[in-house]
């Protein structure tokens, strides 16, 4: 399962990778430390999972759900 990261703060990044090193058949792709930035991404590839926090900066991961085309 093909997943990416999306959250402001590194340590809280660093803390979900090792989670989910330990889960046979997920793989993190990619991470980002903001939504704009993870949006390009998505806009290119397709991915199975998102971890997304929620509280960020200037655009915070409700808003971001939103704008995708297949949530």
């Amino acid at each position: 399962m093909k997943c990416i990261i999306i959250d402001d703060e590194a340590t809280a990044r660093l803390i979900i990778e090792n989670y989910c090193s330990d889960i046979k058949g997920l793989q993190i792709i990619e991470q980002f430390s903001n939504a704009i930035d993870a949006m390009k991404y998505l806009n290119q590839h397709t991915v199975d999972l998102i971890f997304l926090d929620i509280h960020m900066p200037d655009f915070n991961g409700i808003d971001f759900i939103q704008t995708l085309k297949n949530p």
